[in-house]
């Protein structure tokens, strides 16, 4: 491996300097490194909650792609919106393997060995959003306390929920 090869820490680093600064420094925002999904079966690097979910999934060029078609369909059922922040080495296989409203960042190492991150494509709002994946993001509690607060739902619904999260709420 040759010394000067971008590694998924340097990549990490840089998009938490330069992307996610002010995320990093905000008290009502949340910065999680390896959130699990679909009960852990999956992680996406980094992901910023703030009223609505960001996901950031890094490839640096020590990196394979072979996993990112399935992390692909596993982040557009919960994320509102996904950055691809990839190094240069496979940006263009990267682009045609993820949905067209994911952004898309290419990593590229400098001279001095800083890594600069350029905006290929910016990221838009997810309209396909699993609403039963992304209450797998919840305790099993947590669920029955959000649905206990809804008197106007029809309790039949409410009884289908509580009996889908105790057989499927590992």
């Amino acid at each position: 491996m040759s010394i000067n090869k971008m590694l998924d820490k340097d990549v990490r680093l840089a998009v938490k300097n330069k992307v996610l600064k002010d995320h990093i420094n905000d008290p009502s925002t949340l910065v999680i490194d390896e959130l699990g999904l679909d009960y852990g079966r999956n992680r996406i690097d980094i992901a910023v909650v703030n009223g609505e979910l960001h996901g950031y999934e890094l490839k640096s060029d020590s990196d394979t792609l072979k996993r990112l078609p399935s992390q692909a369909i596993c982040y557009s059922a919960v994320m509102d919106k996904v950055t691809l922040v990839v190094g240069e080495k496979h940006a263009k296989e990267a682009i045609e393997m993820v949905p067209n409203w994911w952004g898309i960042k290419v990593a590229v190492k400098g001279k001095k060995g800083g890594i600069h991150l350029g905006t290929f494509r910016r990221n838009k709002k997810n309209t396909e959003i699993n609403p039963m994946e992304v209450l797998k993001l919840i305790w099993k509690e947590e669920a029955l306390e959000l649905l206990s607060n809804y008197e106007e739902v029809d309790w039949k619904i409410k009884k289908l929920q509580k009996s889908y999260l105790s057989i499927n709420n590992r």
